[in-house]
């Protein structure tokens, strides 16, 4: 399933029309079987795809299959969120809705996807951007985009919150100074005041705007929402739009790279994070593996190497990082899927910076994993329960890890000097008091390392302990129920 994220990657541009679909599927099996189709065409060019779709469509015989087919995969484009998707869907309307050769549900689809092919055609990705002849504040003319040089172009309104966020990002990335293009605010509104109070907070940008919409910018641009954002390259051509600022930074990379890989950088990282924690307490393994797909169809797929190794690179420093179990257990599917490719990975820089950081964080998430019995260790640690009359509530003796009967029952590898640790030690007397079968044994690194060193070395050798603390909550027979716990 791909999952939409525009502060991350690209996006596509949508004006609020949705297809139409037929009330009840008349052909669930032909369905279901296009949706593997649209799966396996992901990350083909919309020139490929399209072909591809015109010969399904033509393919069929009866007219109520091929409209149905036709509605299908119009439905299925118009709705992506896959940049670039957006031109199959237009190509699709005009050839075989537009054109009568194909009958809509109904006479308002048909309106609306005329509206969407006019207000669209003209600034799909690959297109020549249309050139538009806009004037300052000062009632000067600026042709947009420049020519010659690299330009991005916002359409805002003064009233639309999101514009805000957007123009704050923007002025960041242009402050920056590290990509080379010429930013332009469009003002889509007529409000000379408001326009004046915006441009004072949206410095580094060329302010211009169209009151009377003299340049046709809406339906040549297909600015019918805001924001809206493009990058235009230097010849000219669109290639980007339904940006965001989070994705016209990634396509800017894209676009100026030198094939120097600087991994995990802490912009990228941000930018990660801003996009997982979107998912909040939903996020799964499949959702990160969903989003390395499609970075994987979105710049490998395109033939774009240098952008993949980045982004995916980028997605494994940020995955080594994070302390969550679910983060971990995606490592192993996303190493196998993405990483371990010799024939892309295959430089001495990629193998030092890549693949053996791939290879050590394989090793250590494949310890103790969920469902397996915890090694039969012991060490120097301390075990903590919910006081009675005759016990103070703390034990420090040797424990074998089988020997905990808690419900629930954790393991504990800490360092006195870690701040993380001594926050985690506290919710743990929280968590004791308000349990009385909970059981927790701390087991201190600092003083194994010092004291006994031979369980230190057990215990970095069957553990995952590359960051303290590292909990373990096991069941009343000793399997493995979590790990990675964030208490």
């Amino acid at each position: 399933m791909k999952r939409l994220f525009l502060i991350l990657v690209l996006a596509a541009a949508c004006i609020g029309l949705r297809a139409q679909t037929l009330p009840d599927d008349p052909y669930p099996v032909l369905g279901a079987k296009l949706e593997e189709y649209f799966t396996a065409l992901a990350g083909e060019s919309a020139d490929v795809q399209a072909a591809e779709c015109d010969f399904l469509i033509s393919s069929c015989q009866d007219s109520l299959v091929r409209q149905y087919v036709a509605l299908k995969i119009y439905s299925h484009y118009l709705e992506s969120k896959i940049m670039g998707d957006d031109a199959v869907a237009v190509h699709v309307a005009e050839k075989w809705f537009l054109s009568g050769a194909v009958p809509m549900a109904s006479e308002m689809d048909l309106f609306n996807a005329r509206i969407f092919t006019e207000f669209n055609r003209e600034s799909l990705v690959g297109k020549r951007a249309p050139v538009l002849t806009l004037k300052d504040g000062n009632g000067t003319p600026h042709r947009v985009p420049a020519s010659g040089e690299y330009s991005v172009v916002f359409f805002y309104d003064t009233s639309c919150p999101v514009c805000r966020t957007e123009s704050v990002r923007l002025r960041q990335l242009a402050q920056e100074g590290i990509f080379p293009f010429k930013l332009y605010a469009v003002y889509v509104g007529q409000d000379r005041a408001a326009w004046d109070a915006f441009k004072a907070d949206f410095p580094f940008a060329t302010h211009v705007w169209d009151p009377q919409v003299e340049s046709d910018y809406q339906r040549k641009y297909g600015v019918l929402q805001t924001p809206s954002l493009f990058l235009v390259n230097s010849s000219g051509t669109i290639v980007g739009r339904g940006l965001d600022a989070g994705a016209l930074r990634i396509l800017l990379n894209r676009e100026f790279s030198t094939g120097v890989y600087n991994y995990g950088e802490a912009s990228n990282m941000a930018q990660y994070s801003q996009l997982f924690s979107a998912y909040g307490d939903t996020l799964s393994v499949n959702h990160i593996i969903d989003v390395a797909d499609y970075l994987a169809a979105r710049t490998f797929g395109e033939g774009n190497i240098d952008s993949f190794k980045q982004l995916e690179g980028d997605l494994l420093y940020f995955l080594s990082r994070q302390r969550e179990e679910v983060y971990k257990d995606a490592i192993p599917l996303f190493v196998e899927r993405f990483i371990r490719v010799p024939e892309i990975w295959d430089t001495e820089n990629d193998r030092l910076q890549v693949v053996s950081l791939a290879d050590m964080l394989c090793d250590l998430v494949s310890r103790t994993p969920v469902g397996s019995q915890v090694p039969d260790l012991a060490f120097h640690a301390t075990l903590r329960k919910k006081p009675c009359l005759f016990s103070s509530g703390s034990k420090t003796d040797v424990f074998g890890l089988r020997s905990l009967k808690g419900r629930p029952a954790y393991v504990v590898f800490y360092s006195q000097s870690c701040p993380t640790c001594q926050d985690m030690l506290s919710r743990i007397d929280a968590l004791v008091e308000g349990n009385r079968r909970a059981r927790v044994l701390l087991v201190n690194m600092d003083e194994l390392n010092s004291t006994y060193p031979d369980e230190a070395r057990q215990a970095l050798d069957s553990f995952d302990l590359q960051a303290l603390p590292f909990i373990l909550e096991l069941d009343r027979k000793g399997n493995v129920v979590h790990r990675y716990v964030q208490l």
